[in-house]
């Protein structure tokens, strides 16, 4: 029998965010922590609840978003998140501090992926017995703690794509807006950009105009009087045109998931408890296939345990004994770990392709074949060029945490609103067809000062070195891509899996995404000559003028595409069916009270951003859930 929320709250009655206060009492100290670290993270039994009705395990937009609905719902909830409370906050609340986020190291985990199975296939990105840099966040709010902040709302076909798969009404267009984004912006703020960045800057002022009058593929074009890319009219036109771009910010200022989750805990501490430094290692399963049931929880709790932070260190068994705790579940298990974790713990716990985890040692308990499969992302590209002056936009820009006069304006709230970074950068957004593409956009060309080539190492201060480049980048969404893989390197869960993103189809395909990329391209060129006119010069640094022709550009992206909206590895899809795993109502084929709230749940990736349409999917899930608990 379930216990209900009334009789589960006294549990949590005591606790506030776990890993955000130091216990009075630490006891075994793992080998490889000092006394401080240890002191930061390690918990006695007593500062945990023994038992919840819900454990949410990550706490990005899926998994927080689920927890706060459900612990605002009357439910006890603990959420588990491998990383720390924050990180360096100035970097957090800075919108113009995105890239330093990105880089902080005491919440960054730096994963290394494949693009391709054969390594002399990547381009200047890769890096020799590493990979390919993916930045992710381990934090409270996940990912939404060091991204660009941009919300934009999916295509209407995105959801009635999974209603038709799956024959669930709940994920109806109308239903999806009507609904679910609309409690999304109940709480989530989104925030137009100030134009200020651009208009301190003639140039800047002028590529801005370029992008609004840039000629675009036929089809519809959004109204100038309409520049918000959310608006229903132009959401249900699938309009192209320049948009500003609506930011996760609440007067200049970074407000997403974790301001959310934590002020609901604040609402009803007795409902939500949060443990952070706390990595999970596996769920406890009884009953068979068809009815397999997650009864509890295994995790460690310590800090950066996980191996891709940069400072972690391998566990002695001994350690672990010392870190591990479990928690019982009385409902449901979700998993919300994104992408590259929740493939990784779902197969770590014994569901996933039985011949693979046999290669590691576990045993399955759930042979689910499509656990890690159908990796899939979107493509892009930087176009970087270099002006021949400093951009007057930045001048007083020192892109510190200290001694900043940037961050000084930025500081005083009178002055915020026009401040250089009260914006992530983005100067001027343009979304678009392909000329020989779908009905719908399938590109984001945005603009922003700095020099961006993509996830190399110390990309963030690469970025702001000087004050001369500027970057465009191409972002290309509906790619045909189906075949990438997360799959486990150890069954050690500390380790990160090996990820190899296969794209397009492993080099063999592509050729509409490779085109379209190709058109963006000599249109961001273009927009270059115009706004450079007779006074600026531009000297387009990457690709470079070396590179012209379509057979050349081609090569090129090929090369150097790379992404970070990893998606769609624990797929919904229809029973039996090689890379489904789960059903319309997100859980896990052939369990009981095991879901998936990420974006590793799309079967195919949906919109150009991929925040708002996990943020819709979690209400959607949230909604499933509490209908289930009666």
């Amino acid at each position: 029998m379930t216990s209900s929320p009334r009789s589960s709250a006294p549990h949590l009655a005591r606790r506030t965010v776990l890993g955000a206060a130091v216990s009075a009492a630490v006891t075994a100290l793992p080998a490889g922590l000092s006394a401080p670290a240890a002191a930061a993270s390690l918990r006695t039994t007593a500062d945990l609840p023994d038992e919840v009705e819900y454990v949410v395990i990550g706490s990005g937009p899926g998994g927080g978003s689920v927890a706060a609905n459900l612990a605002e719902a009357g439910h006890s909830v603990l959420v588990l998140e491998a990383g720390p409370p924050h990180g360096n906050q100035t970097y957090y609340d800075v919108p113009g501090f995105q890239l330093k986020a990105a880089r902080d190291p005491e919440i960054s985990w730096d994963m290394w992926v494949r693009h391709y199975t054969d390594e002399a296939a990547h381009g200047s990105q890769w890096v020799p017995g590493k990979g390919v840099l993916y930045p992710r966040s381990a934090t409270l709010g996940g990912c939404t703690a060091h991204n660009a902040a941009i919300l934009m709302y999916p295509e209407h076909s995105d959801w009635a794509y999974i209603r038709d798969l799956t024959g669930d009404a709940g994920w109806d267009p109308k239903t999806m807006w009507d609904t679910h984004w609309r409690k999304v912006l109940s709480w989530q703020p989104a925030e137009r950009p100030s134009p200020v960045l651009a208009l301190r800057d003639a140039f800047l002022d002028k590529l801005s105009l370029a992008a609004a009058t840039e000629p675009l593929p036929a089809g519809n074009v959004a109204s100038a009087f309409d520049l918000d890319v959310n608006s229903k009219s132009n959401v249900d036109r699938s309009a192209q045109g320049a948009f500003m771009t609506p930011m996760t910010a609440r007067a200049g200022k970074r407000y997403a998931v974790r301001e959310r989750l934590l002020e609901v805990q604040a609402r009803h501490p007795a409902n939500l408890a949060i443990a952070t430094d706390a990595l999970a290692e596996r769920l406890v399963l009884e009953g068979s296939p068809g009815a397999l049931r997650a009864v509890a929880v295994e995790f460690l709790l310590g800090r950066h345990l996980y191996q891709a932070f940069s400072d972690a260190r391998p566990l002695t068994d001994a350690d672990r004994s010392a870190l591990r705790r479990t928690v019982r579940v009385t409902r449901e298990v979700i998993v919300a770990g994104g992408a590259f974790n929740t493939p990784q713990l779902l197969m770590l716990s014994g569901i996933g392709p039985r011949e693979h985890l046999a290669r590691h040692g576990i045993a399955a308990r759930l042979d689910l074949p499509g656990v890690g499969s159908n990796l899939q992302d979107r493509y892009e590209v930087s176009v970087v060029s270099r002006l021949n002056r400093d951009l007057t936009a930045l001048a007083q820009c020192e892109f510190r945490d200290h001694d900043d006069p940037c961050l000084t304006e930025w500081n005083d709230p009178v002055r915020r609103a026009a401040a250089p970074y009260a914006s992530n950068g983005v100067v001027t957004g343009l979304k678009r067809r392909a000329s020989k593409g779908s009905a719908h956009p399938e590109m984001f060309v945005f603009a922003a000062p700095g020099n961006f080539a993509g996830y190399v190492p110390e990309f963030d201060t690469k970025a702001v070195k000087d004050k001369r480049h500027f970057s465009w980048l191409v972002l290309k969404g509906y790619a045909a891509d189906r075949t990438g893989t997360v799959l486990l390197a150890s069954s050690d869960p500390t380790r990160q899996p090996d990820i190899n993103f296969r794209s397009m189809d492993d080099g063999r395909a592509g050729d509409a995404d490779v085109a379209a990329m190709i058109e963006a391209i000599r249109s961001i060129r273009n927009m270059n000559r115009k706004a450079a006119g007779l006074v600026d010069t531009v000297t387009e640094e990457i690709p470079g003028p070396r590179v012209s022709t379509d057979a050349q550009l081609a090569a090129w992206i090929r090369r150097e595409a790379w992404g970070h909206h990893a998606s769609c590895t624990a797929a919904v899809g229809p029973a039996g069916r090689s890379a489904s795993v789960l059903d319309g109502r997100l859980r896990v084929h052939g369990t009981a009270n095991i879901r998936v709230v990420d974006a590793s749940a799309f079967p195919r990736i949906p919109g150009l951003f991929i925040m708002a349409p996990t943020l819709v999917l979690a209400e959607k899930a949230s909604q499933d859930i509490l209908r289930d608990a009666g």
